[in-house]
């Protein structure tokens, strides 16, 4: 593997000389970049030639840039597993890929668009700060086509897919799960459900839920996990997750929604309560329908959905019930002020398609 490095970042690993390497197929030829500043973060961003898959290393500091090739082949293949490649075309894309050879970057081209990943990679570290949860962010990141010649767009991960397509196997492979998701609404219910990899995030699956349901993500949310549901709707789960834990509370079997993962709980819990706006108190009941073990998708999908979700705000399933009752009659004397209202809310009636895409785009 050619890993062509930046000024900066020979600086930062003492390399004196580069050594100039015969050109390779550009699949196996990377460009790495040292970037710091915006409150003292630092990280070094490796994009492929070929692809534009991005590998991100954060925190960047002595100790991890002595072992930065080790690091980078580690995070490289947990991230193609996370984004779903299959195990054995990892395998064989990392066995190609051989030992890190570096040499000096000189593709003018080539480094306009590793700044370009660097650049992304500063907005999504507001959030993330794993190396690996940046790197699954980063190659779901839609760039221009990898030729630039139609003005189209597509992410690393969608270019890495028609690109390992040549191994003649599988691309795809991933455990999955099918989720069917009923919305409480008191007399009625509104269905969504999806295949989304095992091992999605609980704060993932709470952004392909608001998506879903066109939720436009305003307010606090938990999951509850069960073995059984219990006749009391109202019954503590037997595990629950959430955003922050109050220390003034009972917190036996609470657990903090970051970095867990659905397959750490399924199938021993395969019921799943996700609450979203304490106030309104949407409940929105999870099962586990279906385990595949070979999935050869790309994931996630909205399989089935019917029925509208409530506007934020509406005042729970009562008030969700007079807002329709108010919509479909035009001769109401609130219709008008009504529909002013559902357009501020940017609330929409269920449109599969629409939804569907939205899935599409990842998290």
């Amino acid at each position: 593997m050619n890993l062509y490095i930046t000024k900066k970042l020979q600086e930062k690993l003492k390399i004196e000389h580069l050594s100039v390497l015969p050109a390779v197929d550009d699949i196996y030829s990377w460009r790495a970049n040292y970037v710091q500043g915006h409150g003292g973060h630092r990280f070094v961003v490796f994009m492929n030639d070929a692809t534009r898959l991005t590998i991100v290393i954060n925190e960047a500091k002595v100790a991890k840039l002595k072992k930065l090739a080790e690091l980078f082949t580690i995070v490289l293949r947990t991230t193609l597993l996370e984004l779903g490649f299959n195990p054995d075309v990892a395998d064989r894309y990392m066995g190609e890929l051989g030992e890190i050879a570096f040499a000096k970057n000189t593709d003018r081209k080539q480094t306009a668009r590793l700044i370009k990943c660097a650049d992304a990679t500063w907005y999504a570290l507001r959030n993330l700060t794993d190396d690996v949860e940046l790197s699954v962010w980063a190659n779901n990141y839609p760039h221009s086509a990898p030729d630039g010649s139609d003005g189209s767009y597509s992410s690393p991960r969608q270019n890495a897919i028609k690109a390992f397509a040549v191994y003649g196997l599988p691309v795809l492979k991933s455990r999955a799960f099918d989720l069917n998701i009923k919305l409480d609404l008191d007399t009625r219910f509104a269905v969504r459900c999806l295949r989304v990899p095992a091992n999605i995030t609980f704060k993932n699956l709470h952004t392909l839920i608001q998506r879903a349901f066109d939720w436009k993500n305003s307010h606090l949310h938990s999951f509850g996990l069960f073995k059984q549901w219990s006749e009391n709707p109202y019954a503590r789960p037997d595990i629950e997750l959430v955003t922050f834990i109050n220390p003034f509370e009972d917190n036996a079997d609470v657990n903090l929604i970051e970095s867990q993962t659905l397959d750490k709980y399924v199938p021993e819990y395969r019921k799943i309560l996700y609450r979203y706006d304490f106030g309104d108190d949407w409940r929105h009941y999870i099962e586990v329908e279906t385990i595949i073990d070979d999935c050869e998708e790309e994931l996630p999908i909205l399989l089935f959905g019917e029925g509208d979700a409530p506007p934020e705000d509406v005042g729970g399933p009562g008030g969700f019930a007079d807002f329709l009752e108010i919509i479909a009659d035009p001769n109401h004397e609130e219709h008008e002020e009504m529909k002013l209202w559902a357009q501020s809310q940017l609330w929409v009636s269920f449109d599969f398609k629409r939804a569907a895409r939205m899935m599409r785009s990842r998290w």
